[in-house]
């Protein structure tokens, strides 16, 4: 995946079957799907994917999903989740109030599960419009490649983790609402349209959803994967 003018990132074998692993092969207005099941997706960056300008870019998986090759269908992944993962890799050009990175929407209802990054450079886990997880101020700067990733489900304490390390500071226990859901990367979508606020502004590459809850372990060797093509 390579942007005229930038280094080429490449993507680290994912952990596990992921629900779906995110990334651009070429400049076009598809966000493909790199996991087995083929939930390609619309691109909303104008061609300058990996890089969100912070004001309309996003992407999103569509709903009702077409799998690759199948018929349509739902994303094997629910908003009463049991247990998710997301992580991602990120590049801040700026700190825009609330942007957000990953988010596991309903297409039905208002709830959402979602991993955001505040202008005090402190990550947050929202469930449902309500701060669930968060991190110390100003773990995250402008500038550098940064390793996210949010484990959560139903009846579990949401974790952050930041290079490959847990840096949670407060969290509690949810249940989630029970949907069919969207993944958006770069926005929060509602119902299913996105949010005009709260955009992501810089690089997001390789962002995957896993349908289930990965360990401190299998985060740290997904994080070093990745390591050595994001410096």
């Amino acid at each position: 995946m390579t942007r005229r003018g930038r280094k080429s990132h490449k993507s680290g074998k994912p952990i596990g079957a992921g629900v779906g692993s995110f990334s651009r092969l070429s400049f076009s207005t598809t966000w493909n799907d790199l996991s087995p099941n083929g939930y390609n997706g619309e691109d909303h960056t104008g061609g300058t994917w990996p890089f969100f300008d912070g004001v309309g870019d996003y992407v999103v998986a569509p709903w009702p999903y077409v799998p690759s090759g199948g018929a349509p269908g739902s994303l094997p992944i629910k908003a009463d989740l049991t247990s998710a993962t997301m992580e991602c890799w990120m590049k801040p050009a700026g700190l825009a109030a609330n942007s957000r990175l990953i988010s596991i929407n309903s297409v039905t209802t208002t709830g959402y599960l979602l991993i955001s990054l505040r202008t005090t450079g402190e990550l947050r886990c929202y469930v449902n419009n309500s701060n669930r997880a968060q991190s110390a101020l100003g773990v995250i700067t402008v500038g550098p490649w940064f390793h996210i990733a949010m484990t959560a489900g139903t009846g579990v304490a949401p974790v952050i983790y930041l290079n490959g390390v847990d840096v949670t500071l407060a969290t509690a226990a949810i249940a989630y609402p029970q949907s069919d859901s969207q993944i958006a990367v770069g926005a929060t979508l509602y119902n299913p349209g996105p949010s005009t606020t709260q955009r992501f502004h810089g690089d997001i590459d390789t962002a995957r959803v896993y349908a289930r809850i990965l360990s401190a372990d299998e985060v740290l060797r997904n994080y070093k994967a990745g390591q050595a093509a994001h410096q």
